[in-house]
């Protein structure tokens, strides 16, 4: 069985490679992270001439069913010849469900291949005008303040010692909260680039001190998900 790993617009449909559409048109059993979001994504690659009208087979993996039913789904794979596995936006397994998937595959003997696409972490990146050679992607930060505060001083101590720029993932709704937690470990004088909803219509871009970046999110209405990246250099 070939698993082939494709990586989806993370805003911007038109974003998506020419590999990937082929990757999604030649196959018969795609395994995405929510059917309704790929049916959507699916019918505005029609729109745009991309893909057939009718799409392949579709499994549904997520952080909450994937302990249910990755054993018969790995069965039903199993005696496949090929299928896809892809995420709502970005790229499969970065901060996203799948990993427990590609794992067991790999012990079943499946070639598991990617097709590359993009992701908010390098996107981010490439326009915060901070330093890139060397950076540390969090993703998401624990829920519980305990664990985040630890973590965070973790990632100050790490950092110090590296010079490292930091990735984090965070939904707009808890910005606020997060930034005033990271001022309070990281200080006030550290820079900061905040990007929410990168490549679509509605992006936004923040650069400038965490002081600066937490006076702005205070004062502008935000949607969707965001990615911060900290220099403490």
């Amino acid at each position: 069985m070939k698993l082939t790993i494709v990586g989806l617009p993370i805003g911007n449909v038109e974003d998506i490679s020419a590999r990937a559409l082929k990757a999604l048109s030649e196959t018969k059993f795609i395994v995405c992270e929510d059917t309704r979001m790929f049916s959507n994504l699916w019918t505005k690659l029609v729109s745009l001439w991309k893909v057939q009208v009718s799409k392949p087979r579709l499994k549904f993996v997520n952080d909450f069913n994937e302990y249910r039913v990755l054993p018969s789904l790995l069965q039903e794979m199993n005696g496949l010849e090929e299928a896809v596995l892809v995420s709502d936006a970005g790229m499969p397994l970065i901060s996203d469900p799948g990993y427990k998937l590609v794992h067991e595959g790999l012990a079943l003997g499946w070639d598991v291949s990617v097709v590359p696409g993009p992701t908010a972490e390098s996107a981010a990146l490439a326009i915060s005008g901070l330093p890139t050679d060397k950076y540390l992607f969090v993703g998401f930060l624990p829920k519980k303040p305990g664990k985040r505060a630890e973590m965070l001083n973790n990632i100050k101590g790490v950092s110090k010692t590296m010079n490292l720029s930091i990735v984090i993932y965070e939904s707009t709704v808890r910005l606020e909260k997060i930034i005033g937690e990271m001022m309070e470990i990281f200080g006030e004088d550290v820079r900061m680039c905040l990007a929410v909803d990168l490549t679509k219509v509605s992006e936004k871009i923040f650069r400038g001190s965490i002081v600066e970046i937490l006076e702005m999110v205070r004062n502008t209405k935000l949607k969707g998900e965001s990615t911060m990246v900290v220099s403490l250099v």
